[in-house]
């Protein structure tokens, strides 16, 4: 399911560095979408907005708000 990716990738990017800096040294979206195609993370951009809302809900829950 291609949302799980989506959520796979924000915690990918939170927690691991390494990855994290492969995926900023992308050069622009076609480059960035390979990139997460070879990492078997295959998602739409409507996806990745409701895993990063997610995060950021667990984030306020987190912080007591």
């Amino acid at each position: 399911m291609a949302i799980n990716n989506a959520r796979r990738f924000v915690e990918k990017m939170k927690q691991d560095q390494n990855f994290r800096k492969k995926a900023l040294e992308t050069k622009g979206p076609e480059d960035l979408l390979l990139f997460l195609r070879q990492e078997g993370l295959s998602f739409n951009q409507r996806e990745l907005v409701e895993a990063m809302a997610e995060c950021m809900d667990q984030l306020e829950l987190q912080m007591g708000k």
